[in-house]
Parts: structure tokens; C-alpha cells; sequence
């Protein structure tokens, strides 16, 4: 921007009071905002950030389910077998819906998602609902005992387009779990 351009732009802004004048030197004019914090249009900001908000958890949400999904698939592969075919198509290659033994972890990789037809009013509340169970969890007990581990929860409009979804009456449910079968005492 030229600098006769650039000092118009500048003055104007001082006349409506959004920057003052911090110091002159060398023959440049040093300009400072005026509030700290201000309020802009909802709008005007992009829906994710490249270097840190939602874009960036959900970059490693996906980096460490990942990691954790493959650690679950190397232990699982001691104690459980699939049966294979030759086949043509992707969608024939196994997937650990269910596992028949216990988890050998304690804390497994576990995806599970759920594709329905809901009013929007029973999507929010079931949203909620869900989102009062994590709260609660993360309102339990010592917060010194036990792993460290992540419960992540995603609600949006639209499929998943999971290609093992076992889709009946405009259902659909796609699971991949290592948890296993649950040890009866």
C-alpha cells in the first residue's frame, strides 16, 4: 500500500478514535489500537483457524486416534483372528466391529458413530445430553488416578459416508471398537 495511502487510512481511524498516535520517528508515524479487545461481526472470522483453535484439535484428534487405533490393532492381533476372502471391492476388508475377547487395553481405541433422522429439537437435546455425560465424567473423582484419555463427541448435519455403515430404515451405524467383550463378574 503506498504510503500516502496508507497514512489516510490511519488518520481516518484516529478520527473515529480506533488508533492514537504513539510516536513519531526517522519521519514515520508509530500508530497504536486504541482497546486492547473489541467487537467485530461474527462474520468477518473464518470458521477454523490453521494455527490453533477447532482446526487444530480436530488435526489432532485425527493424529492421535490414529496412533491409538493402530496400537489397539497391533495388541488385538495377538489374541483374535478374521476370516479373509479374495475379493475385488474395499468395502470386503475386515473391520473389528466387535471384538470376542476382553480388551487387552484399558483404555481402546473406540469409534462409533450413528447416522439418523431426528427433528432438530431432538438433536440438540440429545447433543446436550451427551455433552452433561462428559461433564459429569470430568467431574469425577481424584484427578490424579487413572489414564489419561480422550472422549470426543461430533454432532453435524449430513452422513458420514462410512463405507461399513449397515444402513436399515434410514439408520446407519458404523463401528470399529477394541473394547471388546465385557468380563462378567
Amino acid at each position: 500500500m503506498a504510503s500516502n495511502l496508507a497514512h489516510h487510512h490511519a488518520k481516518k481511524l484516529v478520527e473515529r478514535g480506533l488508533l492514537f498516535e504513539q510516536r513519531r520517528e526517522a519521519g514515520k508515524v508509530f500508530y497504536q489500537l486504541t482497546a486492547r479487545t473489541f467487537k467485530i461481526p461474527w462474520s468477518v472470522l473464518p470458521p477454523t483457524d490453521e494455527f490453533g483453535g477447532t482446526y487444530t484439535s480436530l488435526k489432532d484428534l485425527d493424529r492421535n486416534f490414529r496412533q491409538a487405533y493402530e496400537r489397539s490393532w497391533r495388541l488385538a492381533g495377538n489374541n483374535e483372528e478374521l476370516t479373509v476372502g479374495f475379493a475385488d471391492h474395499l468395502e470386503n476388508r475386515p473391520q473389528p466391529s466387535q471384538l470376542s475377547s476382553p480388551a487387552i487395553e484399558g483404555i481402546p481405541a473406540h469409534f462409533d458413530s450413528l447416522t439418523l433422522r431426528l427433528a432438530p429439537e431432538r438433536y440438540q437435546r440429545l447433543i446436550r445430553e451427551i455433552t452433561q455425560l462428559l461433564t459429569e465424567a470430568g467431574c469425577e473423582g481424584p484427578k490424579d488416578q487413572g489414564q489419561v484419555c480422550t472422549v470426543a463427541l461430533f454432532g453435524y448435519q449430513g452422513p458420514l459416508d462410512c463405507p461399513e455403515d449397515v444402513t436399515t430404515a434410514g439408520v446407519s451405524r458404523c463401528t470399529s471398537s477394541f473394547l471388546g467383550q465385557a468380563l462378567t463378574s
